[in-house]
């Protein structure tokens, strides 16, 4: 982080990732996907309910498995919800292009146009990382 003081003059190799996804005014918000590096984090011992969904990789970054468990859940859920849903995804590679889904139709952003065209990017992120760092 910003001003973090390092010990030995090492940065800190904490990563998390963050999947963040809402519809286009904001008002419908999905829970948070967080990918850290380890299964089960000490910072979780005794903790019984999360207010995101947590998955592990050891380097704590989304790959094409992850990306597809998670956007196949999400399917299942729009399908009991009787939703379909167009789904903008930034060009990630970890995000694979052929997933078959029944009720999320996936749009891809042009190459190096997401920071420009993507809500998300349009300071919710930044805002998210604040709340994130001031906690």
């Amino acid at each position: 982080m910003k001003d973090e003081t390092c010990h030995g003059g090492k940065l800190s190799k904490d990563r998390l990732t963050v999947l963040t996804c809402s519809n286009w005014s904001g008002t419908d918000k999905l829970k948070l996907l967080v990918i850290g590096k380890l299964k089960s984090p000490r910072c979780f011992k005794n903790v019984h309910t999360l207010l995101c969904d947590y998955k592990a990789q050891n380097r704590a970054w989304m790959t094409g498995s992850l990306f597809i468990e998670w956007v196949q859940q999400l399917n299942c859920e729009f399908v009991k919800q009787k939703r379909k849903v167009l789904l903008f995804v930034d060009n990630c590679p970890a995000h694979p292009k052929e997933i078959t889904l029944t009720n999320i139709k996936l749009v891809f952003f042009p190459p190096n146009a997401t920071s420009k065209v993507q809500p998300l990017d349009q300071d919710v992120i930044k805002v998210l990382k604040q709340k994130y760092q001031r906690n």
